[in-house]
């Protein structure tokens, strides 16, 4: 798996905020703006004092990818890369033409009716997004990124960076197998990539990928997802 385009994406970041803060986590958007806000509305979102995560695959498939950007930058949104995001940065830094063939059949085909500066301008926000966050909230440590291996060592992650695309960009073992097995380096995770009509647990991670299938993302708030899963 070629990721010459992700050598400087940091694989984790970690992350903490205090109990009073409300913390969201929204899942693919697949470049669609108005479902966006309309998520955000559904939560009575405050830039000012909440905080948001999303999962990756922010871009293609619909019109918005840009806007959508432009509007994470103005939102301060925490954004973890998606396997979209991977196949366009390879395609347009690296000009891998495997990887943008996949891609343009697989809904990047808006690039072609998009200036130069404008594609400058997504490349440039997306080489500094991390690969996955550790979330620091109300007692528990929460993984959050786009997909997931089910061995994947939170607290000592991989340092190889082909081996850690592959894990939180584009795994789907966990799902395919149906592992129904705790993760025991955090308290619970939560992942895009693989589409269902509604969320779900298997072992200790949440699966919340709804825009394809479900017909709207699934944004969901910290708090009330600790104390659900405490009661599973």
């Amino acid at each position: 798996m070629n990721c010459d385009a992700h050598l400087q994406n940091p694989i984790q970041v970690k992350v903490h905020f205090d109990a009073n803060k409300r913390v969201f986590v929204i899942g693919d958007l697949d470049a669609d703006l108005a479902k966006f806000e309309q998520a955000l509305e559904s939560v009575n979102f405050d830039k000012n004092h909440d905080v948001l995560f999303s999962l990756g695959d922010v871009i293609d498939r619909g019109a918005d990818s840009v806007k959508l950007i432009k509007r994470f930058i103005e939102l301060g949104v925490y954004m973890s890369l998606g396997n979209h995001e991977h196949m366009l940065l390879e395609s347009l830094l690296t000009h891998d033409k495997d990887y943008f063939s996949l891609w343009v059949k697989n809904g990047g085909r808006w690039h072609i009716d998009t200036s130069d500066e404008e594609l400058e301008f997504v490349c440039n926000y997306l080489r500094n997004r991390p690969l996955s966050y550790l979330l620091d909230y109300r007692g528990a440590k929460i993984g959050l990124s786009h997909t997931v291996s089910h061995n994947w060592n939170w607290l000592v992650p991989a340092n190889d960076k082909q081996l850690a695309v592959s894990a939180l960009l584009w795994e789907r073992t966990i799902v395919k197998q149906r592992i129904v097995e705790d993760n025991p380096s955090i308290s619970f995770s939560i992942h895009g990539h693989n589409t269902t009509q509604t969320p779900y647990w298997l072992g200790n991670t949440y699966h919340i990928d709804t825009n394809y299938l479900g017909g709207k993302p699934t944004i969901v708030e910290l708090e009330r997802l600790i104390n659900q899963y405490s009661s599973i």
